[in-house]
């Protein structure tokens, strides 16, 4: 018998013995992804806070990335329609690059749902059940996980979730700074993203 639909269908992960054939995606050395992160910050920071959606527990984190650019705004203000500028002018974009290659668990891919993935684990906000799953790929041996964006609705580009240990990157870390702007320095890419996703970036005069 199926489930009854109105049932959240994504299951809790298998041991991690039993994630071996999981779908892997690798990630080779050279591939570029980005960040969306606070004015001045290090990009590469694995935080292990419970706040994000793949975070595993300390002395673990997650550093999360994406294959684009606009896909690392949209996770940024997601749920946002009208973006304030001074927002904008509290965040930098910088463009990481993959220095080691990195095999990742590949969510994106269809053979993951005979280990008991749907799409609720792009979406779900029980981030307990997501983290297990972390956890879970972490221990099998997975360098990260590969998923789409909760708030983007054409899947062309996904999102990385990398996983190493937490805080600032350390000796070994697999991601490496190509280029960071200040953000209200790249009317090009908030254009774009403007123009893509009909989200409105408006000045907000001074009071």
């Amino acid at each position: 018998m199926s489930p009854p639909r109105g049932a959240v269908h994504l299951a809790s992960p298998p041991p991690p013995t039993h994630l071996a054939t999981f779908p892997a995606y690798v990630c080779p050395a050279g591939t570029e992804v980005f960040r969306s992160h606070r004015h001045g910050r290090e990009p590469r920071w694995f935080p292990s806070s419970g706040e994000g959606r793949f975070d595993l527990a300390a002395a673990d984190g997650t550093c999360y990335a994406a294959e684009n650019a606009g896909i690392a705004l949209l996770e940024t203000w997601g749920g946002i329609r009208i973006v304030p500028d001074y927002l904008v002018a509290e965040r930098d974009v910088s463009k990481l690059l993959v220095t080691n290659t990195v095999r990742i668990a590949d969510l994106t891919s269809n053979g993951a749902i005979g280990f008991g993935v749907t799409s609720e684990i792009f979406t779900t906000i029980d981030y307990p059940a997501t983290q297990r799953w972390a956890t879970a790929l972490h221990q099998a041996g997975f360098d990260g996980v590969r998923y789409w964006a909760r708030h983007d609705l054409a899947h062309t580009a996904a999102c990385l979730a990398v996983f190493g240990p937490t805080g600032a990157a350390t000796d070994g870390c697999p991601l490496d700074t190509a280029q960071t702007d200040y953000l209200p320095d790249r009317p090009d890419l908030l254009s774009t993203f403007e123009s893509e996703t009909g989200i409105a970036i408006l000045p907000v005069p001074p009071i």
